[in-house]
Order: C-alpha cells, then structure tokens, then sequence
C-alpha cells in the first residue's frame, strides 16, 4: 500500500508476458456493458517497464490462492466498485479490448521481493495514461487472506483513479498515521478502502482529510465518479420515491428482489399490498462474503415499513449488525418498504454504497390469534425488571423469555406460564443486554415481539438509557449526576432539549416524530450519542 506519486512525461515502453499455470482463472466481469475497465491478473505476468524496477524483469509468480479465494477477491473488489459505471473482469481479452484510456491492470503476485515490504503499489492517475503502467498487490505479505488482498487491490485501484490516502490528524492538525485505521469491532466496524482497513468490516470510499494535511480534504467517490476518470455512477435502478415505487409480487406468499445504494444518499422505495390480514416476514442483507455473518459487507442497511398515508410504521436497523430484519402483523392495505444505507456509531453513512437483497413471506390469517405483543423494561436495584402486554383472541400456551448480547443472536433465558405478565433477574455481567419474548398461542402459531436493550449505569458514561426502543412516548434514562441533553434528529436538526438530575428521568417523546432519533447526552465537554427509534 505504499504510495507513489508520479508526473507522466515520457511514452512508456511496456513488455507484459503471460506465464504458464496450471490452473484456469474463472473468466468474470461484474459489468460487461461498461467501456471502463479494471483489470485483476491473478496468474503471474512479466513485466518491463521503465517506470517498475529500474526497467528490469519483474517475474510475477501467480497469486498463491485457491480459486475460491481468487473468486470471492473479485466479488469484494466488484462490490466496491457496483456503483460506478466501470467494470472489473478476471479476462484479459475484455482488459486489451477497453480503451487505452479507461483501463488498469492489477498483478496479484506472490513476488514481492524487488519492491519491499508493502502491501501493493500504484502510481496516481494511471488509469488514465493510456500508457499500459500496471499496479501490483503481493498477496503473499498479505497472508494470502481474502479480505487484505480484496482491500489492497480496491485501494490501489483507488490511487490509479486519482486517490491519495485517507489520513488521521488529532485535534491540532498533527498527523497521527498516513493510514486511517478507522474504528469499532465487529460487524459495524469501519474504516477507509484509502486507509488501513485490513482489521475492519465495513472498508468503504470515504470523505476526510488525506496525506497532504487535515484541511485537504479527499472526496473519494466524487473523484472516482469524476470527469477525470470518464465513467461516473451506474444509472439508479429502483424509484427514490413511494410515488413511482415497483410493487412485489406476493401472490406465491414467498419473494425475493435485488438493489443498488448507488450514492451514498440514495433510497429505494417498494410497495406491497397484503390481500387480507396477515404476517410480513422480510429480511434485508447487504451483499457480502457471507450473509450468515455479513462478511465484509458494504453497506449498513436500514429498512422502515410505511403505510399508504406515509406515516412511518417502523424502523428496523439493528445497532451491532449490518442487517435489518421485519416480522410484524398487518391489516389488508398498500404499504412501502423504504431501503437506505443508516450511519453507525463507527461511521456515517457515506461511502455505505452498493448491492443488497431483500427476501420475504407473507402468511395469510383470516383473524390473528395475537393483535399486540409489547415488551417493556427497566433496571432497578440492579435487577432487570421486564413486562409486557399481550391482546390475543385466543389462550397463550407459553412465553420463554430470549436475551442476546448483540441483539442478534438470541437465546431462551427463562420458560413461563403464558398467563404470566411479569419477569425478573439479576444478571451476571453488566453489559448491554436484548430482551425478547417468544410466545405460542393454544393453535400453536408462534410469535415474536419487539427487543429491547438494557444497560447497567457505568462509572465511564455516569447514565444508562433504559431502551432503545420508545414505548409509551417515554425514554427513560437513570442518571448518575446533573446533565443537558438533547434530541435531534438524523439531519442533525434540534427537536428537544432538557435537564437530567441525579435518578430516574423521564422525557416526554409525544410529539417526536416516528423514526430514527438521536438522543444527545452533554456531561461536561463530552458529548454522547444515543440511537432510539420511535415506533
């Protein structure tokens, strides 16, 4: 990954050889149609050019992976470019048939000894040549790990389409790294394609300050996307608004659609109209490596059901996955589903560009057994108080209680009678933990209902909001000292403000509006951020 600037003044003379191996790559374009062309060489070239090596051979060995791995390296590459109207291919002939002008190739080598110790190299702008100067990725110094030589190979791509890095400056403008390593663990953890993004989940195209100084500021998908390069954003492929929103077919009760975040504040929007009363199961995955576990996902994906008025039924986004899911009951009626990328609390959601898919059930029920099902709770004494409500036309047989440390991943806690309206338990760690109830009615139909998080009071944040979910128009926070707060929401426009004191606050969410909120906590100079949603 080390960088190289450089001024194009002279005709390159360019010998690339193809060396003999035993295995076929996999012929794959991500987008035929398109003139642009990335080019990624898994299987060893030579190459002598006077701007490599001094003008001597360079003898690239192929990349020491399995084909598999070389597969799902051209998925991820693919992925991170879906937006834009290039297209990234494993064929040679596809490469030499582009314009001289609009194509790079990339050499994914296990030789790297006449180069160093980086991760690839490129010069800036060489896409753009015409020049036939290739960047290179060592595949070996990157363990030979799908998603360091997937990064590294986008990233030099990055610099061959006009990027320098994504630096980290601290408060006074002094540089920390050349490398932003970004932030956070797991499934939402961030940081920039144009950065260190080895270590991190979402590895995205960023806007922020690059290497020449904390005011030079480097829009990256603008760049890549600009005029320069000549091939800007694929078209938008689903309607932004519910007006012009395409309907799913729900007549074999099953289905399943793709899309396209093909900028970073674009939106898609469907409808679907449910015959009669019934159960709408849908679940939203960005495209990854692995959809059980989201693997090197691209976007942070929200989902929100609207009705045929507009008002927001729900927002689903869960805080420690990259993944949103639905399962809730519905009258007859025309509804939307409204597909976004959604800010974290690693990241913002620029950047948060490229492919999903979004599958779905619905089952059908002449009367529904359970009309609500509404969980509530709070923490006192350091017990974990939990109620709930339930209006149901026929008995409850049983209820387990689930609890999850992500809120993903959800296991039975405890088995109680179904007449039961009330639970409690000391927990054995303080940490955050979601609660959600399991509940079968006599017909044996099972249900779920909403989660809720609770959070023991720590000495650090000197707070603990109760839920994350607003029930009742209320959000209760316990408080360890005197504090301002504010609610805004995600356009960081001012809806409320406040005072918490010392125990149990309670503010008032009735006339907030339905949706994502943020709740803005203000002890002494430091400021933490809530996420709520209003149902």
């Amino acid at each position: 990954m080390k960088r190289k600037y450089f001024n194009a003044v002279c005709i390159i003379l360019s010998l690339i050889l193809s060396l003999q191996v035993t295995a076929q790559i996999p012929k794959l374009n991500s987008l035929p149609t398109a003139s642009a062309t990335i080019f990624l060489d898994f299987d060893g070239q030579t190459v002598v050019s006077p701007y490599w090596y001094g003008g001597n051979p360079i003898y690239c060995t192929p990349a020491a992976m399995s084909l598999d791995q070389l597969r799902m390296v051209f998925e991820q590459v693919s992925e991170d470019f879906r937006p834009f109207n290039i297209n990234i291919t494993t064929d040679s002939t596809v490469y030499f048939a582009a314009p001289a002008q609009k194509r790079q190739r990339v050499i994914v080598t296990a030789f790297s000894s006449w180069y160093g110790s980086a991760g690839g190299v490129a010069y800036v702008e060489s896409f753009r040549w015409g020049m036939e100067v290739p960047a290179f990725v060592f595949s070996t110094l990157l363990g030979n790990r799908v998603k360091r030589v997937a990064d590294a190979s986008s990233h030099e791509v990055g610099h061959t389409l006009g990027l320098y890095h994504q630096a980290l400056y601290d408060a006074s403008c002094n540089v920390v790294t050349d490398y932003n390593p970004g932030t956070g663990t797991g499934e939402t953890s961030w940081a920039p394609l144009m950065g260190n993004s080895y270590s991190k989940n979402l590895s995205l195209w960023h806007n922020g300050p690059n290497s020449f100084g904390c005011a030079s500021m480097q829009d990256d998908a603008a760049i890549i996307a600009g005029p320069a390069n000549g091939f800007g954003y694929r078209s938008d492929d689903v309607a932004n608004t519910s007006s012009s929103a395409p309907s799913i077919n729900i007549s074999s009760t099953t289905f399943n659609l793709s899309g396209l975040v093909n900028t970073t504040n674009d939106v898609d929007f469907y409808n679907v109209t449910l015959p009669s009363k019934g159960q709408l199961t849908i679940n939203g995955l960005p495209t990854s490596l692995d959809p059980n576990t989201n693997l090197y996902a691209n976007i942070d994906l929200q989902l929100q059901l609207i009705n045929s008025t507009g008002t927001i039924i729900g927002v689903y986004n869960p805080t420690t996955s990259v993944k949103a899911i639905v399962d809730t009951l519905l009258n007859a009626g025309t509804y939307y589903i409204k597909v976004a990328n959604v800010s974290n609390s690693n990241a913002t959601n620029y950047g948060m560009i490229g492919s999903y898919r979004v599958s779905g059930s619905y089952v059908a029920s002449a009367a529904l057994p359970i009309y609500s099902l509404v969980l509530n709770g709070q923490i006192a004494n350091n017990k974990h108080e939990l109620n709930w409500n339930i209006v149901a036309d026929e008995p409850i047989e049983s209820i387990s209680i689930e609890s999850s440390f992500d809120g993903r991943n959800f296991s039975k806690l405890e088995a109680i009678n179904g007449t039961a309206r009330k639970f409690q338990y000391q927990p054995a760690e303080k940490a955050v933990v979601y609660y959600r109830l399991h509940v079968v009615t006599a017909s044996q139909l099972t249900y779920y209902s909403n989660i809720i998080s609770l959070n023991e009071v720590t000495a650090e944040s000197r707070y603990n909001l109760l839920t994350n979910v607003i029930h009742n128009n209320t959000v209760v926070v316990n408080s360890q000292g005197n504090m301002n707060w504010r609610m805004v929401d995600l356009n960081g426009r001012t809806l409320m403000t406040g005072k918490m004191t010392t125990g149990v606050n309670r503010i008032d969410a009735a006339r907030l509006p339905q949706g994502m909120l943020l709740l803005q906590i203000l002890d002494g100079a430091t400021v933490k951020t809530e996420k709520l949603i209003k149902q």
